[in-house]
Order: C-alpha cells, then structure tokens, then sequence
C-alpha cells in the first residue's frame, strides 16, 4: 500500500466580497488566521497590495505554503494550500479560509502529491487515488 506525502488544494472562489479582496491587509489576516487555526508552523509570510486595488501574498510554513491572488473587480481569488503535514490540517486551513470568504461558488481540486510506497519508493504510476493511503 501507498502514501501520500503532501496534500494540494488549489480553488477557484468566486462572488467573495470584493472590500476583502482588495486589501492585502484583510486578506493577511484571513491567511494568518488560517494558519494558527490549523495549527501550522509559519516561517514567513509576503503581502503585496496592487493599485487601484487587488492583492497577492504567501504564508511559508514549515509544512510547506499557503497562498492567494485577487481578483477584486471579478470577485474572484484563486487560493493554494498545500501541506506536508496532516492532510485534515490542510483541509481545516482552507476550510476556515472559505468560511471567512463566503464565496457563492468554489471550484476545487484536491492532488495528493508525493505517492510512495511502504519500501519508500516513489510509486509513478496510480490510476486510482483509493489505491493508495492517506496519511
């Protein structure tokens, strides 16, 4: 049986709120919140403001990134959380992200990334993700 090393959700949110969207502070403070909630280990964290408006920024964790670009005009925001850690950290994370954006649609896809098997080899071929173990 297999493993997973690391866990990437890469989403799509749209209809958000675009007074969030536009601050790089208030998007900050959502992704600093995301992390202490999903009790991640943050090393650094970079936030850019775009003018007139829109934001990007990246929180590095030791387990590995979390990361957002807006859209404000388009109340949209394309968001990455990718983990090394617990799998339900990572889903927590992005869980309390989406709870703080209320987005009207998410569109989300979930890669497991890192598949390997129990001699720790590196598995390259998978079909079909219940194949292998989430841990």
């Amino acid at each position: 049986m297999a493993k997973t090393l690391g866990i990437h959700i890469v989403a799509d949110l749209y209809g958000c709120d675009p007074e969030i969207l536009k601050s790089a502070t208030k998007m900050a403070d959502i992704f600093e919140g995301a992390v202490k909630f999903a009790n991640l280990n943050k090393l650094s964290s970079h936030y850019h403001q775009f003018h007139p408006y829109g934001a990007t920024g990246v929180v590095v964790i030791s387990e590995s990134h979390l990361s957002f670009h807006t859209w404000p005009e388009h109340k949209y925001v394309a968001i990455d959380v990718y983990t090394c850690g617990p799998h339900e950290a990572a889903f927590k994370a992005f869980d309390y992200i989406v709870q703080k954006l209320k987005p009207q649609k998410i569109e989300k896809q979930v890669h497991y990334r890192g598949v390997i098997d129990e001699n720790q080899q590196v598995c390259f071929a998978k079909e079909n993700v219940a194949e292998f173990e989430i841990v």
